[in-house]
């Protein structure tokens, strides 16, 4: 760190990932002086037991080791768990002994054999008011995982997995596994398909009839579940938006608002000081539509002006945030009263007709969007549909009777 007496200053990129009880950085790319470091930083592990399934009852958060829940209140009593950071091991008995039961950030887990209320919840209904201590684990677990096992010692036919395998049946490798290599991340072993059965535990290294965590049995495993903790994605981000108003395509329809006639039969002129007045509602209406659809959120608001009809052109409007992701129908609707002054007079002989109109303008300008999502950048097109109202005009038309 050069001469700063250990002061550590950095550039940091990433991602503050925040729940109900934890708080997340996750770091895409930092830079102290010459060192570059890449990965997470956690704040903290955490896990909430309940002692009622479907995570009802009392319960109680976990946030380092304990030995022994004698002394925390907690002892054999826990049926649903909830992990809100890292990855935990429960034990059966205390001092970290006896079979296992593995969860990791993000898994609801039943541990009674009762039917979930939520989906995506797992059920391990063998651990049911079995947790009598637990410990999270250390170490990065966003990396990709990679394991080999083997049918036998390290000479003997082997598989290479990147992924969870519900049912080794598949490989014909099921109740065959002796020896496994495990290249990164870690791995739960079960000893039924499905994830169900019991549990052992595989970090990076060679295991030969053994495992890290858990009661290892030969020729045992049906099912492997990879840990591995899944960064959550930036949020997409529009930069800027260009509309290609030279490449829309205005339809102008007049509409009649309202006509007035009046007849002056005499031989005298007429004169006349009248205002009429009609208030009308429009709903102007807009749409991004997205070609192949858009990564953005479908409320995301972005600040910009709307392409805007004028007397035979396009232009675009005063800026004002509005909703571009999912906008079919999107409607502002808006009461105006236009008032009309008439003639002075009306000669003799003579009819005046008056109509006044309204411009009912439909818009299609296609739109070039550039987004970016952390480090990566990208373009998406489409085309912005309008219906808008303007040009209040009225005509005087005059005839001799």
């Amino acid at each position: 760190m050069g001469n700063n007496s250990g002061r550590l200053t950095a550039e940091v990129r990433g991602t503050v990932c925040c729940t109900k009880k934890t708080t997340r950085l996750w770091i895409t790319s930092a830079k102290c002086d010459n060192v570059v470091v890449t990965g997470m930083f956690d704040t903290v592990q955490q896990i909430t037991l309940y002692d009622g399934a479907n995570f009802e009852g009392r319960s109680k958060v976990f946030t380092k080791a304990d030995a022994n829940m004698h002394n925390t209140g907690f002892y054999d009593c826990a049926s649903s768990v909830e992990v809100d950071a890292g990855v935990w091991v429960l034990y059966q008995k205390v001092n970290y002994k006896g079979h296992i039961c593995v969860v990791m950030e993000g898994d609801k887990v039943n541990l009674k054999n009762v039917k979930a209320k939520d989906k995506g919840v797992i059920n391990y209904a063998y651990f049911d008011e079995t947790v009598s201590s637990l410990k999270p684990l250390d170490g990065d677990f966003t990396k990709e995982c990679r394991i080999s096992v083997y049918a036998g010692d390290f000479r003997s036919r082997s598989i290479e997995f990147t992924e969870d395998i519900l049912d080794l049946r598949w490989y014909n490798m099921n109740d065959q596994i002796s020896y496994l290599k495990v290249h990164s991340g870690a791995w739960i072993g079960f000893e039924a398909v499905n994830f169900q059965g019991f549990q052992t535990l595989y970090l990076p290294g060679d295991h030969i009839l053994s495992s890290t965590e858990g009661i290892f049995k030969n020729d045992a495993l049906s099912s492997l579940r990879a840990v591995q903790i899944v960064p959550p994605l930036s949020a997409v981000v529009v930069d800027r938006l260009e509309f290609q108003l030279d490449q829309g395509n205005p339809r102008e329809t007049p509409i009649n608002v309202f006509s007035w006639r009046q007849r002056n039969n005499t031989n005298t002129a007429q004169r006349l000081s009248v205002t009429k007045e009609k208030s009308i509602t429009t709903e102007d209406t807009y749409e991004f539509r997205w070609e192949h659809g858009t990564k953005i959120s479908l409320t995301y608001q972005y600040k910009t002006g709307l392409p805007k009809a004028a007397q035979h052109t396009t232009t675009v409007g005063i800026e004002s945030y509005y909703n571009i992701g999912s906008t079919k129908g999107t409607k502002t609707a808006k009461t105006e009263t236009w008032k009309v002054h008439y003639p002075t007079e009306i000669l003799p002989k003579t009819e005046i007709k008056l109509s006044s109109t309204l411009t009912q303008t439909l818009l299609d300008v296609p739109f070039t969007a550039f987004l970016h999502q952390g480090d990566k950048k990208w373009e998406e097109k489409g085309t912005f549909f309008g219906v808008q109202y303007y040009g209040f005009i009225t005509e005087f038309e005059e005839s001799p009777l």
